[in-house]
């Protein structure tokens, strides 16, 4: 990925600082018009700061941070009741912010000249208040949580959240493809390459996304096609809903059969490069293992609705500063081993690195001199090498369904 973390930082900290932003989305005019302890700025800045821990911790040490002669912290009550003037359209505007921002300068890598995302979705749990209850289900009568669904565009090189997309649990994950579908319309590329699992594959995401001419990739379960689970063939074409696919059938190494259809012709991708090209897909889980444990995204610093949207969206900005963080250090280490022999890939370490964005970033954004925030970048930036970790490639781990064991070894929280 192309340098953008300072155009990034740089963009929000004119979005957060404008007359514009606070007046489009505070939800009363005589919200934030008085000079008080926290102002609109310093309450984007809190919810922006990671909170994790116990809430009134988190705003006697912001507000000891902003300002170190401050002699009696606000309450946590009046910080609750000021963070319900800004609506989450505000943390929305801010992580859409850093997509667009990317898209505009085209600062994704290629993968054999594509530009190559994934979809994919989660289950989010919510805390069990009547303010939430009344708009998210519980997954199940026995579970007291409400749950929402989450969906994201992921790039696969970066792990670059591309576009995001939230709704009830009753809403498919396909409803959520077609808004990241509809979305990329709008920046597409000659060459972008979408990777679905297999609960993607329909009749009419097939003709969305032949009738667009957007490359992809899916894989498919036993039983979608019976023309494809009775075919000897590994690599072969057919008519499916009025669309031409191409089949490819990989042997895996458990003696499954991965079944996979794509509109990549022959000359783009051979037979045997399906399997990696497939495995690429992997980076949206590990975005949503980012996201959920190193981040920390379903604890949420309040029980409201209001609170919660504007957590969702504050966590994917906060990801993708992080990543964009991430993709240059790792340059930097690509550059320092290049002529070495080594035995494993190496890349910054995330989770040093979230921890180290807590405090820092909030006084990156908020500092008005461009110069001084180009040094503390720099210097945060210049960090990260030396807290690498390598890449194993070809691990493989049995999943474990028994609820009692399948949460050890969980990643610890960042924060």
């Amino acid at each position: 990925m192309k340098k953008c973390t300072f155009m990034l930082v740089g963009n929000a900290n004119e979005l957060i600082l404008s007359k514009r932003f606070r007046e489009d989305h505070k939800f009363s005019p005589n919200s934030f018009t008085r000079h008080r302890r926290m102002g609109f700025v310093d309450v984007m800045g809190l919810c922006l700061n990671f909170l994790r821990k116990s809430l009134q911790i988190e705003i006697g040490q912001y507000m000891e941070l902003t300002d170190p002669e401050i002699e009696r912290p606000i309450t946590k009550q009046a910080f609750s009741k000021a963070r319900h003037n800004i609506s989450p359209d505000a943390f929305r505007e801010l992580f859409e912010m850093t997509c667009s921002t990317v898209f505009d300068i085209d600062a994704f890598d290629r993968y054999k000249g594509y530009r190559v995302f994934a979809i994919d979705s989660t289950n989010l749990r919510l805390p069990p208040s009547k303010d939430i209850l009344g708009v998210f289900k519980r997954c199940k009568k026995t579970n007291p949580c409400p749950h929402a669904r989450a969906s994201i565009l992921c790039e696969v090189v970066s792990g670059f959240t591309a576009h995001a997309a939230v709704g009830t649990i009753e809403v498919g994950e396909r409803d959520l493809a077609m808004e990241h579908l509809n979305y990329l319309a709008t920046f597409k590329g000659s060459k972008d390459l979408i990777i679905f699992d297999r609960g993607y594959p329909s009749k009419a995401l097939l003709k969305h996304l032949s009738d667009n001419s957007f490359k992809y990739l899916m894989r498919t379960q036993k039983g979608f096609n019976p023309e494809i689970d009775n075919a000897d063939k590994r690599d072969f074409s057919l008519e499916m809903h009025g669309c031409k696919v191409r089949v490819v059938k990989l042997a895996l190494p458990s003696g499954e059969t991965e079944t996979l259809v794509t509109n990549l012709g022959r000359q783009e991708f051979k037979t045997s490069e399906f399997k990696e090209l497939y495995r690429l897909r992997w980076a949206v889980e590990t975005k949503y293992n980012s996201i959920k444990s190193k981040l920390d995204m379903e604890n949420f610093s309040g029980k409201t609705l209001v609170s919660v949207l504007q957590d969702f969206y504050a966590t994917l900005f906060l990801s993708n500063i992080a990543t964009t963080i991430k993709s240059e250090a790792n340059e930097i280490i690509r550059k320092e081993n290049n002529g070495k022999t080594l035995k494993h890939e190496y890349v910054a370490n995330e989770n040093i690195l979230i921890g180290k964005l807590k405090d820092k970033l909030i006084l990156l954004m908020l500092n008005d001199d461009a110069e001084k925030r180009s040094v503390l970048l720099n210097k945060l930036i210049s960090q990260m090498p030396c807290y690498r970790v390598s890449i194993v490639k070809g691990r493989q781990f049995k999943r474990r369904l028994d609820p009692v064991r399948r949460n050890r070894g969980k990643p610890k929280s960042a924060l």
